[in-house]
This record gives structure tokens, sequence and C-alpha cells, in this order.
């Protein structure tokens, strides 16, 4: 499978029942949305479902590499610290870019997708006054 960034081959992580692969160029990871919601799910947080997001049409996001139709981008976080995923509407494959350069197994891949799907859910509280 090519990454849907660079278009380079990319590698399965070993280590865990989820399959994620990662570009060796890019540092992207490519995961199945059911996966990541078991991840999820197992680190107590809410579904991909129900941490929001908004899309983004006009964003330029690639190919899936499985099924060969457009991604489409899916922007969260909060104002300081915008983040995005890329998504296939027809696999529910994802496509997370080149923040997992330090990926080196699933395990590390795991912890470091989890931190990104807390922040992307994460909204500056105002405060009350």
């Amino acid at each position: 499978m090519n990454c849907p960034s660079c278009n380079v081959e990319m590698s399965e992580l070993a280590g865990t029942d989820q399959t994620l692969r990662k570009c060796g160029d890019c540092g992207g990871l490519w995961l199945d949305v059911a996966d990541l919601n078991r991840m999820l799910l197992h680190n107590n947080l809410p579904g991909l479902e129900t941490l929001g997001g908004k899309l983004d049409a006009e964003a330029l996001t690639g190919q899936c590499p499985e099924c060969h139709v457009d991604l489409v981008r899916v922007d969260g976080g909060d104002r300081n610290h915008p983040l995005h995923y890329d998504t296939c509407e027809s696999c529910g494959g994802m496509f997370l870019e080149s923040e997992f350069r330090d990926a080196v197994d699933a395990a590390a891949a795991e912890r470091e997708i989890i931190d990104f799907f807390k922040a992307f859910g994460a909204r500056k509280k105002s405060a009350l006054g």
C-alpha cells in the first residue's frame, strides 16, 4: 500500500491486533476506523463520531490507497492547536499525517494516536465571568 501523501510504500507496524501502516518517508499513519474506535474506547475516550470536527471540502488530500477514491479532510482541535486527519468515505481508512515520525512500533503509534485524538476532540473552554 502506498502513502496517500507521498506515494511511498508504507510498512506495517508489528505489535498489536490493529493494522497500522507507516510511511517511512513522511511519517504518516494509515489505519482502519474500526481499529481506531477500539483504541479510543479502550483508552476511555469517546468514539470518533462524537469527537466532532469540521469537513474541509477545499482541502486537497490525495486518494485512498485501498479504493482509490478521493480522501476528505476533517479539521479539529482548538484554535491555538488546529489538527486534521484524512479519511476515506468508502472503506473507512484514515490517514494521520506526519506527526507520527517517532512511532517505531504499534504500541508507540497507538500512544501517539490516542494523544492526537485527545487533542483533536479538545475544545478551549471560555472563562465564565
